[in-house]
């Protein structure tokens, strides 16, 4: 399916944030493109949207299965006053945005997962990617990357996340827009900017906890060769992940992949 591009754009003329489409049929990541148009200038709103992704990022260093026609790969660019150490902050505020989105076209089993992905029923469905721009020390730009798996048949996801990934389509059994998912996620992104730079970082996060299903569950924190073990008690106000050990002692965790344990 081909994307409309202008059909989008004109849904999102008057809004709070001046939203700005650039859409590229192929590019290697929305994110570098992104981050370049931050060098030259490009205001607030700036998005950048492909319908492939040659070599998409995730968190970690790790690639984001990109192919043409069917998933959603974007890019905001905003520009907030905030401290390089808060930046974490606007990944859980994007995926506040991304569950707040996703929820609406599909009710049942959306929720985050700390830090930086939305889950339908445990399967990986968006995950999120934020880089920053830095002039003199201090933060210029900063760029979310959001991909949505929208129209992904499971048959075409790399068999080594065929079990762990899944799409809009296999939860909902039916075809999405990818320009109605572009515009929801707009429109709630922008709510939730608003609200992060008006009120604070506390509102996103106790939003963020209400939309996880890890608060109270025992997770495993897996960063480089070390685990961590324990039951989550919530995130601090710098997006950190708090989780008591067996002994009660409570460890901050700021960086780490963190699965759900069964049982």
């Amino acid at each position: 399916m081909g994307f409309d591009v202008k059909a989008l754009q004109s849904r999102l003329v008057g809004r709070r944030i001046d939203w700005r489409l650039h859409f590229l049929d192929t590019v290697d990541s929305t994110n570098r493109v992104a981050l370049d148009l931050a060098r030259k200038g490009a205001p607030e709103g700036t998005i950048v949207l492909a319908d492939c992704q040659t070599a998409g990022r995730g968190r970690l260093h790790r690639a984001w299965q990109s192919p043409p026609g069917c998933n959603l790969y974007a890019s905001l660019l905003i520009r907030p006053e905030i401290d390089p150490a808060d930046a974490p902050q606007l990944t859980l505020m994007a995926g506040v945005a991304a569950e707040e989105t996703l929820s609406a076209l599909c009710p049942e089993g959306v929720g985050l997962k700390w830090p930086n992905d939305v889950l339908i029923r445990g399967r990986k469905v968006c995950g999120i990617l934020t880089e920053l721009r830095m002039a003199g020390g201090a933060v210029a730009a900063v760029v979310v990357g959001i991909g949505v798996n929208v129209n992904m048949p499971r048959a075409d996801f790399d068999p080594a996340y065929r079990e762990t990934a899944t799409s809009l389509r296999e939860e909902t059994g039916q075809e999405q827009s990818r320009e109605e998912v572009a515009f929801r996620l707009c429109e709630s992104f922008e709510k939730w900017y608003e609200t992060f730079r008006c009120e604070g970082f506390s509102p996103v996060r106790e939003d963020w906890l209400a939309r996880s299903e890890m608060p109270g569950r025992r997770v495993r924190v897996l960063f480089r060769d070390e685990a961590q073990e324990g039951r989550v008690i919530g995130i601090d106000h710098d997006g950190a992940l708090l989780i008591a050990d067996d002994l009660g002692a409570t460890r901050r965790v700021t960086a780490g992949d963190a699965d759900i344990m069964k049982g």
